[in-house]
């Protein structure tokens, strides 16, 4: 008798995980989370309009006077985060040119006050900031410290693209009531389908184990084929980067 009771709870427990999967097909026994911001966004339109696409929680940091900044709007109509991606003075001489607005150790705060104003003119829908480059300016307390107040006044949030171990700028960010995130890994660092589809199964493994992972692509179409080809087993560990913010107190 007690074998056979054993037996109906056994194909009972089976019939409701199956009833499960069917009447609720996007629960999800995740613990923990993936959010992907995708940065250098306003220079391939190609690839810009394939992500305006995309249908998922992704958030796109616009580097401002770009050919196509004018996209952020699409962007945020279409109800995805955008970010300011702000050109900073990097260790690497060579990478500090052809950018308009570009954030030096040198500015004064009025400086850094007054190409961030203009920035955020260039993409009025901005949330968010993070830095394009900047190994050296997020070296620097006293400008980060000014970028950080700007933030606060405009209610923006920060995440630390960690171009630089030194990085100031994550434990900047709560002296200022800044909320804020710090990237765990570029996942393009090679522009290889493979490579970038190995990094996202890492980051979906890393999740599943209870992580909350914050990891940035870049607008490329590498990026973009290996997300879309990931994208129903990275669906339920995605979160907008909004929802994995530290707020500070």
């Amino acid at each position: 008798m007690a074998q056979k009771i054993n037996i109906l709870l056994r194909k009972s427990l089976v019939l409701w995980l199956f009833l499960s999967f069917l009447l609720f097909p996007k629960l999800s026994f995740a613990n923990g989370s993936i959010s992907i911001i995708i940065d250098d966004m306003g220079y391939d339109h190609y690839v810009m309009q394939k992500f305006l696409d995309i249908n998922l929680p992704l958030a796109f940091a616009f580097i401002p006077d770009t050919p196509f900044v004018h996209m952020s709007s699409d962007f945020c109509k279409k109800g995805y985060t955008v970010m300011l991606h702000m050109p900073s003075e990097s260790i690497d001489k060579h990478l500090n040119t052809n950018y308009p607005l570009f954030l030096r150790v040198t500015d004064s705060k009025k400086d850094i006050f007054e190409q961030l104003d203009k920035a955020m003119r260039n993409i009025p829908c901005a949330s968010g900031f993070n830095n394009h480059m900047g190994s050296k300016f997020l070296q620097s307390t006293a400008k980060m410290s000014d970028v950080m107040e700007f933030l606060k006044q405009h209610n923006l949030f920060f995440v630390d693209s960690l171009t630089t171990p030194n990085s100031v700028g994550y434990k900047l960010a709560c002296d200022y009531k800044v909320p804020y995130a710090v990237r765990y890994i570029f996942i393009d660092n090679k522009k290889r389908f493979n490579y970038v589809k190995r990094n996202l199964l890492t980051d979906i493994n890393l999740a599943k184990q209870g992580r909350n992972v914050i990891v940035i692509g870049h607008d490329n179409i590498v990026d973009y084929e290996a997300i879309v080809h990931l994208k129903a087993r990275l669906k339920p560990y995605l979160k907008d980067i909004k929802e994995n913010l530290i707020q500070c107190r």
